[in-house]
């Protein structure tokens, strides 16, 4: 999928947004089974929509960038973790089994 990029850094995160106002950031477990299952969600609703911007971190090897979330957002960490933000801003978020593909179309809808 073209719209779901991998992101490490803050200055990958900065670059991979220029040119959108609105996109998805999901904080991804590799070890955690309730992580794959939001995971699936996740790329469910990408696939989906391939006019949004979708970016993922894995946090047991981008935990700088996580921990440079949580300060930027004023979210406290979890994983899994999903943000939509507008202009920067984090607008919606879910952690956990709440992240759903159906509780995202309901927020863009």
């Amino acid at each position: 999928m073209d719209n779901l990029i991998r992101v490490q850094s803050l200055e990958e995160l900065k670059q991979a947004t220029a040119d959108t106002q609105h996109f998805w950031l999901f904080k991804h477990s590799s070890t955690c089974p309730v992580s794959a299952a939001a995971w699936n969600e996740f790329n469910e609703y990408a696939s989906l929509h391939p006019n949004q911007k979708f970016l993922f971190l894995v946090v047991q090897e981008d935990r700088q960038l996580s921990n440079e979330i949580e300060r930027i957002t004023e979210v406290k960490h979890e994983s899994p973790q999903l943000f939509h933000f507008a202009s920067m801003q984090v607008d919606w978020h879910e952690s956990h089994d709440n992240i759903k593909s159906k509780a995202m179309q309901a927020f863009i809808a």
